[in-house]
């Protein structure tokens, strides 16, 4: 298996005709006529090597990211379209894979979701089917900025918050593919050590029908190493940091999907579950 492939990653850009004192946002819904779905842009940056994390020696500790067994036995993919079954199967034992792979005492989930590859995508059509399902995220970006993250506290743990969060703690992502080896679209994650917080990290408003929520998108820049799960198992899951009690967002790791091109062969439109967990030690 190749130590690295070459890739493209899709990164963000202001646009110089935009009001550049506004802060960028994109709008998840339809903008109202002659209103801006968005005042930036998402450009792919082409022949981006990609390494292989099985064969890194990278570290959770060190870098954010990390892989570990799951038993998935039974765990077909059809079960997952079950929201109760994957409360009562999948996530219980999520909990323990994770807590035994980081030597965590405790895991709060707060937030997971289905991806469904449309055969159209990247490009929806409408009214195709599966178009109501969530699709791979294809730009670089954290899910959370610091800001957005203190401001969910009382939502996840109303007046306990002290209390628990007077332990160390970390808020992580968890994404695994409903079969393997996963070759489409699979997940690329960028080493959090290369990444310029100041510079390379632009903070931008996702805005919903009754909410905004605040993100990191990446800018591009040379220094940046890449990594990626080559035919990652539906019995593996791979974690990576958003955010630790004691580091802040040093380790947060941006991540996106990315296509594989003609390496991906025949594979099915990927389907996955990512799970969002604070961890506590």
């Amino acid at each position: 298996m190749a130590d690295s492939i070459t890739g493209t990653i899709r990164y963000v850009q202001r646009d110089d005709s935009n009001d550049l004192s506004k802060k960028p946002y994109i709008l998840h819904y339809a903008a109202p006529d002659g209103f801006p779905q968005n005042n930036f842009t998402i450009k792919p940056v082409h022949g981006i090597k990609i390494h292989n994390f099985r064969t890194s020696g990278a570290t959770y500790e060190e870098g954010g990211i990390g892989i570990a067994p799951i038993d998935s036995n039974g765990m077909k993919p059809e079960c997952f379209d079950d929201d109760d079954w994957v409360e009562r199967v999948y996530l219980p034992e999520l909990h323990r894979s994770v807590c035994a792979a980081l030597g965590a005492k405790d895991m709060t989930i707060f937030d997971w979701m289905l991806r469904k590859r449309a055969p159209s995508f990247p490009v929806r059509k409408p009214g195709e089917d599966n178009g109501e399902n969530h699709q791979p995220s294809l730009s670089a970006h954290i899910d959370y900025t610091t800001a957005e993250l203190a401001s969910r506290l009382p939502q996840y743990f109303g007046e306990d918050r002290d209390e628990i969060l007077s332990r160390k703690y970390q808020v992580i992502n968890i994404w695994k593919p409903l079969t393997g080896p996963c070759r489409d679209f699979p997940m690329a994650y960028l080493d959090p050590t290369t990444v310029n917080r100041e510079k390379d990290l632009m903070t931008v408003d996702e805005v919903f029908p009754t909410v905004a929520n605040e993100v990191f998108q990446v800018r591009w820049n040379p220094d940046h190493k890449w990594y990626y799960v080559p035919d990652q198992l539906d019995s593996e899951v791979a974690i990576f940091n958003a955010f630790d009690s004691e580091k802040g967002q040093s380790l947060a790791v941006p991540h996106c999907s990315f296509d594989l091109g003609d390496a991906a062969g025949s594979a099915i439109p990927r389907q996955s579950i990512e799970v969002r967990a604070f961890i506590f030690y």
